[in-house]
């Protein structure tokens, strides 16, 4: 009798394990009467034309000339190397100094004279004398590097942005060179005697 209980247990866990899943008959759907479609009716009438914003236009940038090469960033004063310091023509008291090629010089005193020549190792001598023949007295010379001198700059001509100025002759903006660093120095010049013959 146990089997048989078994069996009729297995059966309807079976059975009812098969209608949770669907395993009976389909069921017939329900009959209804047609009905018309409906038409949806639209709620605002629909616009016949896209209309597009404006876009802000882009701020145009300015153009500018083109930026010159690299300009030195600092001026060095030239360096000027005392030759000879009692040089003697006719019981004319001379100083000669040698400095770098493309110096120039200006006496800060009208009565020294100076002359350069460039000499045959690259360097340029400077002679210099007192024109009414003082002896034992001292001059500044102002001696200026030729490679800081900048170009003139025009500004406010609106090629260049602001804080540069044009180089008419390059054709390009430039930083104006710092006061600064003019590359200039003042140096010393003692004018002493000619030994007596």
């Amino acid at each position: 009798m146990k089997n048989h209980r078994f069996l009729v247990m297995s059966l309807l866990v079976t059975a009812i394990l098969l209608a949770a899943c669907g395993g009976g008959t389909p069921a017939a759907e329900p009959t209804t009467a047609a009905q018309p479609p409906t038409v949806a009716q639209p709620t605002a009438p629909l616009p016949t034309e896209t209309s597009v914003e404006p876009q802000p236009a882009e701020a145009t940038q300015t153009q500018y000339a083109p930026f010159c090469g690299a300009a030195p960033t600092a001026c060095e004063a030239p360096t000027v190397t005392l030759l000879d310091p009692k040089y003697c023509v006719e019981k004319v008291p001379y100083v000669l100094l040698s400095v770098p090629p493309g110096t120039t010089y200006e006496s800060m005193d009208p009565d020294l004279e100076c002359k350069d020549q460039l000499n045959s190792d690259g360097t340029l001598r400077v002679t210099c004398h007192s024109i009414t023949n003082k002896e034992l007295i001292s001059y500044d010379l102002k001696l200026c590097s030729g490679a800081c001198s900048a170009p003139a700059l025009q500004t406010g001509t609106g090629q260049c942005p602001e804080g540069y100025g044009f180089d008419a002759a390059n054709q390009c903006c430039a930083a104006p060179a710092p006061a600064s660093s003019d590359g200039c120095t003042t140096y010393k010049i003692d004018i002493r005697t000619c030994p007596n013959p």
